[in-house]
């Protein structure tokens, strides 16, 4: 790519920024007037999120997923919000004051984001240096993102395979961040940094959830043991998968509903109460006994018109937002957010609990009720990866069961001790440290305690709701994967248990015990032993990045954090703006010089990290990935277990092959494979393809080619261009003759 056509992206990128900011900015001082500092930035980053979510379905299915349309879209949305909000006219904020944290508070905070931040960046680093090899990334995260980048739509399927997990009913919004991405620098250049900035979003949610009763640096630390153990660092820093996304919007929505009733109770207190000296008993957030002021020592219980469900009408339906774009990014957050939401009914009261549902409702909808429509349009069914309710079989796709893995569920070992010491209790200790057994008891010590002595009716329904999100992942199907008795897809899918995890060690901190005296420090030394002994013990620390590392942190964390003193230390607002410019053309200069080096080694195989069984890991993969990130321009068919999981290698350096797998398409979004030759030839003429890849098929060992191999080069209209083991690479030179099929006898069908 040329530097030209960089710093154009960059440029247009920056004005989406801008135009959304300054909407989100206008919406978030009608919603929640009062709030400030970090706290009104999360608001405006979830608000300039909805906005860019919502532009970009309605875009997409008018196949306007386009650079020239999406730049005036998001402006439009941007500025319309703007001057939407100035007309209404912007309320004055109250005269309050809001509880501040200790500077020793403060300094817990950025160390324990700074650490988090250095962390994912090294293997963030990796993968600008080799591209992203995660399998779920190289499956169908990124090959959603180029298919809507590349056509423009954001509506119709993109089948990936014909295995039972139906990939395409996923809801998609991280996959449409990639695409957008994708669109305005015309690489995916962005997209191993993508998770880089959900987790320092994270961190700055958790800060919020402490920030009513300045202990934001505990819940930050609290979060940074689950944020920066392996079990997320590994799948998610540098690669596709939208397990941390999603992550960052429950933590937002638990702050909004957190921070909302903070607000709503000090409102309807007069303001906050400041606490004397004596008052020995509520809670302090300094370490030699002194009391901040404004803190709010409680929230109210019950609902009322001024502080409806003891949050209010604009922090409900803010946290609303951020709960529908959750469910709009990972389907393994419904239940969790279903429990919460049945909670914020609880928290209206008999008189309001329908005017809270609503709100809150309305901007889930808002935020995620794309992709479940698409659904129930293409499978009648928002769910189509729940086929019975009960005794009634719900409609949806008709899979053939070819997942390597076989689907069990963790609650299936609870009576298997053997399998739990051989197989389950080592997982946990690579993932999670080897104090593991303490992080899962202070999970269940801390929704236990929130629930009896949380002080709040809020605080028992967050309690309800991490309970439900620990209950959901023993039930979920794939979290034990496997053969049974080898439950082999338990690392790979333990990030599912991350919710319960995150919002365990959330509620600690604000139960009334631990914020009374100097008993939130014996959290900060517990919580300090946990982070290090699941980091440390990483592998991570071992790639080459380390300067780099502390750079990113410095950008990501270090520049805001001395933003933000300049502000308070009243550092001309001029200045902290040419810091901030400075510091931003910096990372674009940076970020142009790393561009080129991961546009010249994305995916070369002499430079792969090491892949653990499966066809891709074998030498004889090679050739076909080398060849795939050279083509450009073409169509190209694949098929097999290792096409499947490997497709997104054959999009090319720039993005512009058309990848699709090769098979059946039936009613309600099933997908299956083709069994005969005369039909593997009708849909290979069909999709005009240019070239065929195949490789050993999915359900079989994948050491003998499979017979789309035969049924493909047994055509005059076919040269082979790569032949390496079981697999090849075919040139379509014409269209190929189903008739002749009857030459290749019992062979022409499976």
């Amino acid at each position: 790519m040329s530097t030209g056509r960089y710093l154009l992206g960059a440029a247009e990128l920056a004005v989406i920024a801008t135009a959304l900011g300054l909407g989100a900015y206008h919406l978030r001082a009608l919603l929640a007037p009062d709030w400030t500092g970090a706290l009104a930035r999360l608001a405006e980053i979830v608000i300039g999120f909805s906005m860019l979510i919502l532009v970009a379905e309605f875009l997409g299915v008018l196949g306007l997923f386009k650079e020239v349309p999406l730049l005036i879209g998001f402006i439009a949305a941007g500025v319309g919000a703007t001057l939407w909000a100035r007309r209404r006219g912007l309320p004055q904020p109250p005269e309050t004051r809001e509880a501040r944290s200790s500077a020793i508070m403060v300094v817990i905070g950025i160390a324990a984001a700074a650490l988090v931040v250095v962390h994912w960046a090294h293997p963030t680093g990796q993968a600008v240096d080799q591209g992203m090899y995660y399998q779920d990334t190289t499956w169908y995260h990124m090959s959603f993102s180029a298919r809507f980048a590349q056509t423009g739509h954001v509506g119709p399927l993109h089948f990936t395979d014909p295995l039972k997990l139906a990939a395409w009913f996923y809801p998609q919004n991280s996959e449409l961040l990639h695409g957008l991405g994708m669109v305005f620098l015309k690489t995916d250049f962005l997209s191993p940094l993508i998770n880089l900035m959900w987790v320092a979003l994270c961190l700055l949610a958790a800060w919020c959830v402490g920030r009513p009763y300045a202990i934001g640096g505990v819940t930050m630390l609290g979060a940074a043991v689950v944020l920066d153990s392996e079990m997320l660092v590994g799948s998610q820093a540098g690669q596709g998968p939208n397990d941390i996304m999603g992550l960052f919007f429950l933590m937002t929505a638990i702050a909004f509903l957190v921070d909302g009733a903070a607000s709503a109770y000090a409102a309807s207190a007069g303001g906050p109460r400041e606490r004397t000296a004596a008052a020995t008993e509520t809670y302090n957030a300094t370490p030699d006994g002194e009391l901040e002021p404004g803190v709010v020592e409680d929230v109210a219980v019950e609902g009322d018109p001024q502080a409806l469900a003891t949050v209010g009408a604009g922090p409900l339906f803010m946290a609303g937002l951020a709960a529908g774009l959750g469910v709009g990014t990972k389907i393994t957050l419904l239940a969790t957010l279903a429990a919460l939401t049945i909670g914020v009914a609880v928290l209206g009261g008999r008189r309001h609990w329908l005017r809270a549902l609503g709100i809150w409702l309305g901007g889930m909808i808002i935020t995620s009720g794309f992709w479940y429509g698409r659904n129930f349009v293409e499978a009648l069914n928002p769910f189509p990866q729940i086929d019975k309710l009960g005794p009634i079989n719900l409609p949806g796709p008709d899979q053939l069961d070819l997942y390597p893995r076989q689907p069990h569920s963790l609650s299936e070992y609870y009576n298997d001790p053997g399998i739990w010491h051989d197989k389950l209790f080592p997982v946990l200790h690579d993932r999670l440290g080897p104090l593991w057994p303490v992080i899962l008891g202070v999970v269940v010590v801390a929704l236990v305690w929130a629930f009896f002595r949380g002080g709040s009716a809020l605080m028992r329904i967050l309690a309800v709701t991490g309970m439900v999100a620990g209950i959901a992942y023993v039930f979920t199907p794939l979290t034990a994967s496997g053969s049974l008795g080898d439950p082999a897809g338990f690392d790979a899918n333990l990030r599912y248990v991350a919710p319960v995890l995150i919002v365990g060690f959330l509620l600690l901190p604000l139960i009334p015990w631990f914020r009374h005296g100097n008993r939130p420090w014996i959290l900060i030394a517990l919580f300090s032993i946990l982070l290090i002994q699941g980091t440390v013990t990483q592998a991570n620390w071992k790639f080459e990045h380390h300067l780099a590392s502390v750079a990113l942190a410095f950008l990501i964390v270090g520049v805001p954090a001395l933003i933000v003193a300049g502000q308070r230390q009243r550092v001309s607002t001029v200045a902290l703006v040419a810091f901030g410019l400075v510091m931003a053309l910096t990372a674009v200069a940076l970020g142009r010089v790393r561009e080129d080096y991961y546009l010249d080694h994305r995916y070369v195989t002499a430079a792969r990290p090491p892949l653990e069984g499966g066809f891709r890991s074998t030498p004889e993969w090679q050739p076909l990935q080398d060849w795939g990130r050279k083509q450009s321009g073409e169509r190209i068919g694949v098929v097999g277990r290792a096409s499947a999981f490997g497709q997104y290698f054959f999009y090319g350096n720039d993005l512009s092959n058309h990848v699709q797998y090769v098979g059946q398409e039936l009613s309600r979004g099933t997908f299956r494979p083709i069994v005969s030759c005369a039909a593997w030839r009708r849909a290979v003429n069909a999709g005009e393809y240019d070239y065929i890849v195949t490789t050993p098929k999915i359900g079989a060992l994948e050491v003998s080619a499979p017979p789309e191999a035969h049924w493909t080069e047994a055509d005059a209209n076919v040269k082979t261009v790569i032949q390496t083991g079981p697999a090849a690479v075919y040139k379509i030179t014409g269209p190929l003759d189903p008739a002749t099929c009857a030459k290749l006898g019992a062979a022409a069908h499976t």
